[in-house]
């Protein structure tokens, strides 16, 4: 993986912790194609962020751990082929974390499909 692709994970992880700070759901799925934010609007969003909340506290730092080659999801098997999924261990205030997130290029573009906390 290029030092380019972790960069713009930093970058977009940047933003989606802001966006989740600020419970800006415009500046969360900025990075996302539409496709992959179809059945998760605003009010899901939120009602996601006050859990995270709930269970981690507010975001203090992390730790990079590095990237994995994009899962195949069986019921969408073209949907990200070249998908990388970058791993951070992710600091919180009442609690530790696994974050991932995945990023997949397109025209020369590249996009979020997926950030989940574990």
């Amino acid at each position: 993986m290029s030092h380019t692709l972790q960069s713009i994970a930093e970058q977009y992880l940047d933003e989606i912790l802001e966006a989740e700070s600020k419970l800006n759901y415009s500046l969360f799925i900025k990075r996302f194609e539409q496709k992959d934010v179809t059945n998760f609007g605003e009010s899901k969003f939120k009602k996601d962020m006050y859990a995270i909340r709930e269970d981690l506290g507010e975001y203090q730092d992390r730790e990079y751990l590095g990237a994995l080659k994009g899962i195949n999801n069986i019921d969408y098997p073209d949907r990200h082929p070249n998908c990388v999924r970058h791993v951070w261990k992710g600091i919180f205030e009442k609690n530790e974390t696994v974050i991932i997130v995945g990023i997949h290029e397109k025209d020369g573009v590249h996009y979020v499909n997926e950030c989940m906390y574990h």
